[in-house]
């Protein structure tokens, strides 16, 4: 496997990782200090850690791309479902952001509802994009 293959894939696995904390921190918050606190935890994170992973991501996956062109029609599917996943991650950071000053509990669960349902979405598009990533373009 070439390096770029496997830069590729650690920085997915570390999104990957980045996503479980979020999840398992967020669904530990019920009470009010509870969830201003995974507010403040999921923006430091988001911030430090998958914005960053994020951009390693997308430039190891377009020099993935230059290298196998000309792309056939799955690598078209392949980086449509994957942009698509990164989009819906990218606008549940901003709406983190947002989030992360709100004090009042109904206004925060609502983010939190927002943010969840599109992370649901972009998980929809992730698995069909590592699915053919590791099925038909391993090296």
């Amino acid at each position: 496997m070439e390096p770029f293959h496997v830069a590729h894939l650690a920085a997915l696995g570390i999104w990957l990782g980045v996503v479980i904390t979020e999840v398992l921190f967020e669904f530990v918050g019920s009470d009010a200090d509870s969830l201003r606190a995974a507010a403040r935890f999921h923006y430091n994170v988001d911030k430090f850690g998958e914005l960053p992973i994020l951009l390693v991501v997308l430039i190891t996956g377009a020099i993935l791309a230059a290298r196998a062109w000309p792309l056939t029609p799955l690598h078209f599917i392949k980086i449509a479902v994957s942009l698509a996943a990164v989009g819906c991650a990218l606008v549940c950071t901003v709406w983190v952001f947002q989030r992360r000053r709100i004090e009042d509990v109904n206004a925060l669960l609502g983010w939190r509802r927002r943010i969840w349902t599109l992370a649901a979405v972009a998980a929809a598009f992730a698995a069909p994009a590592m699915y053919l990533g590791l099925v038909y373009f391993r090296a």
